[in-house]
């Protein structure tokens, strides 16, 4: 049997799709992670994102904060968010006996 150029890159372009596909499983991880009871408190505010000024005008400062990401706690450096409506004012996050309260737009 007579092995043609078509049949050759056929087969190059399968070995490769193969080996590739291959590779992607052995480098596959699993994680577990398991929490019982509510997170503890956050650490002190940190250092960093001092507020400088706005970028546009009606742009509001949204102050640095820890936030829970499901694990462990995150700083989150301050920004610039534009508000969804005109008159929105935004509430800081706040951990308060013993759970974690998002900011939001009020």
């Amino acid at each position: 049997m007579k092995i043609t150029p078509l049949r050759t890159a056929a087969l190059s372009c399968a070995a490769f799709i193969l080996l590739s596909f291959g590779a992607s499983h052995a480098s596959a991880q699993v994680g577990v992670s398991i929490q019982v009871g509510t997170p503890p408190p956050p650490p002190p505010p940190g250092y960093g994102y001092h507020r400088w000024a706005a970028p546009y005008p009606g742009a509001v400062w949204i102050g640095g904060h820890n936030e829970w990401n499901g694990a462990r706690w995150v700083y989150v450096g301050g920004y610039y968010g534009y508000p969804p409506r005109r008159g929105a004012v935004w509430v800081q996050p706040v951990y308060r006996h013993g759970y974690y309260h998002a900011g939001y737009w009020r």
